[in-house]
């Protein structure tokens, strides 16, 4: 019992916590309600069963019974300790890096509503409740992107953000419906067996605009118009992460073919926003679409462990870096690569903790990126994936090349002119994700995972390669870091899009499409339409006139006299006068008399 009310306390403090800084808009409260979240979540991760369920019964819908119901798996109780340790995190970081916000208490608010619906979608086992957290995960992150409402760039972006996620989130409904009609069921603990290909792959098309994958992937850079804090929380270590959630969720329950388009899709997304992290000039969003392809990473791990365990340690390291940069930001005041350099004097944690959490990024040893990233190696080619490795290889190369000239550009060379040597107190939380980055959370081993007791806690399977790989590994390290020296002085000249940048003869036939679509809609859809309005006016007009004047006017009105005058001229037979009736008859015996002789 006690375990329930536990998890009961996890599931509602966040949305008890919203509603008291609702009433109570002080950050430090705000923070303690978050440290005590975190302790309950992490206390539950390390006591609860790794199969945890619980049902309460919610109504009846066609004569079944439908429960409120939860299950906190292993990937749940796993996912759900990264957004404990990263919310406080953030939470401790937003008190010195939004001070002077007066607005400070909405964004805590929405940080608290934020918290409770990606618990709730982390821990329910029901489809419905799973769809509706899904939808409040995307409407906090649209909130806490325009939280800079006064800002233009914020408002478009957060629409360009939610826009872009309807699109996920219409195949996401129409997918977990053909599921629960598959299975008969609509809890996911009750779903045993293969569910048809169209079906799994129609839910992880569902998870592509929420993970920003190819090739629904440009909401994620402009996004960064919202606070860094909430950039650390939302769009690098959580929201992003519940497009990897579903393909882990239903990864038993799904076939090779959807494996396989989930795979193909994170390829493309890993090479992609590693290229377009090369040419931002923005440290957000270099991060950015550093975090796409991440996410593409762990795409190519297929939903299976190996993208569970990098859903983990990319959390860790890459809330750090958005933590890092914020510290930078504030101290150059400036998100422009060209105003920094020199900063590792400046702001000697940032410096720290970017270059560790870059590490991690690179999959380097010691950190825990190296274990995650070599795992998903492993299950690559330990379930055939071979060609993937190719991807793989080539996308590290480019990783460890983006984020090792974009720290020299920031921490190295001379100090910029200008650039402000400001005290600020951003450095705890950052302090802490740089001792969650370390290897020795997960093994003592910093070059393979050998006897983790995380891993073991949360059943999270480990996949072997060969040691040729590491080979490899050591290749793109070294030919990342050389590219970043020879071109280590190099600063993009703004900040490219990805299908101008990309496929610029693609935008270009975009664009002409969309204006010739625009010129027929004007030219033709819309006259023809207007026609057919001016049309039916003067059909409408035409009608009333044959109606009132031929219908009421001759058939109606017509007949209607003729009845009125045979009537009348009938009703004076009716008399009741006894001489008419005497004089009728003398006529009518006077007419038969001659009837009778014209016969003859």
């Amino acid at each position: 019992m006690g375990l329930n009310l536990l998890f009961l306390g996890v599931l509602l403090l966040p949305w008890a916590s919203a509603l008291l800084v609702a009433l109570f808009p002080k950050p430090l409260f705000s923070i303690s309600l978050s440290a005590v979240f975190s302790v309950a979540a992490l206390y539950f991760c390390t006591t609860a069963s790794v199969d945890f369920k619980i049902a309460y019964p919610w109504f009846n819908l066609g004569g079944q019974q439908l429960n409120l119901s939860f299950w906190a798996n292993a990937s749940a109780q796993l996912v759900l300790g990264l957004v404990a340790i990263v919310s406080f995190c953030v939470q401790l970081f937003s008190k010195s890096y939004l001070k002077e916000d007066p607005s400070i208490g909405r964004y805590y608010l929405y940080f608290h509503l934020f918290v409770g619906s990606m618990t709730l979608l982390l821990l329910t086992d029901s489809i419905l409740v799973f769809y509706g957290a899904w939808e409040l995960v995307g409407a906090c992150s649209y909130l806490l992107i325009s939280f800079w409402h006064q800002k233009t760039a914020a408002i478009q972006a957060a629409k360009k953000a939610f826009l872009i996620n309807r699109l996920g989130d219409i195949a996401l409904l129409f997918g977990l419906i053909a599921l629960g009609l598959h299975f008969n069921t609509w809890q996911f603990s009750a779903m045993h067996g293969i569910a048809p290909a169209l079906i799994g792959i129609t839910i992880i098309a569902g998870g592509m605009a929420k993970s920003a994958q190819f090739p629904l992937m440009s909401w994620l850079p402009d996004a960064m118009e919202g606070p860094t804090p909430a950039s650390a929380l939302i769009h690098a270590a959580t929201m992003v992460a519940a497009g990897v959630f579903v393909g882990v969720r239903v990864f038993d329950i799904t076939g090779p073919e959807t494996h396989l388009f989930m795979g193909i899709i994170g390829a493309i997304s890993f090479l992609t926003g590693a290229v377009f992290a090369i040419f931002q000039n923005d440290i957000k969003k270099t991060l950015a679409y550093s975090t796409i392809s991440q996410l593409g990473l762990m795409w190519m791990g297929m939903g299976s462990d190996a993208s569970l365990f990098h859903l983990l340690t990319h959390g860790i390291f890459k809330a750090g870096l958005f933590l890092a940069a914020g510290a930078v930001i504030h101290t150059v005041h400036s998100q422009s690569l060209n105003d920094m350099g020199g900063l590792r004097k400046k702001a000697p944690i940032a410096a720290w903790g970017y270059l560790i959490f870059g590490a991690g990024l690179m999959g380097l040893p010691l950190t825990g990126g190296f274990y995650s990233k070599e795992n998903i190696a492993g299950y690559l080619y330990t379930s055939g994936h071979v060609e993937l490795l190719v991807v793989l290889a080539l996308g590290m190369v480019l990783t460890s090349f983006y984020i090792s000239r974009q720290f020299y550009l920031i921490f190295m060379g001379p100090v910029k002119e200008g650039s402000p040597n400001k005290d600020f107190s951003l450095e705890t939380p950052i302090r802490l994700l740089i001792i969650a980055s370390f290897f020795i959370w997960i093994s003592w081993n910093p070059i393979e995972i050998h006897d983790s007791a995380l891993l073991e806690r949360f059943e999270v399977t480990i996949y072997h390669i060969p040691s040729f790989w590491l080979y490899i590994t050591a290749a793109t390290w070294v030919l990342g870091m050389a590219g970043a020296y020879l071109t280590r002085n190099w600063i993009p000249a703004g900040n490219y899009q990805l299908l101008p940048g990309l496929w610029p003869s693609l935008f270009r036939f975009i664009r002409w499409k969309s204006r010739s679509a625009q010129v027929f809609e004007t030219q033709f859809i819309d006259r023809f339409v207007n026609g057919i309005a001016a049309l039916q006016v003067i059909i409408a007009h035409l009608s009333a006139w044959f109606d009132r004047h031929i219908i009421d006017g001759i058939f109606v009105g017509g007949s209607a006299s003729i009845s009125a005058g045979t009537g009348k001229i009938l009703s004076r037979w009716q008399s009741a006068k006894v001489q008419s009736y005497w004089a009728m008859i003398i006529v009518t015996f006077a007419l038969f008399l001659l009837y009778a002789l014209f016969i003859k």
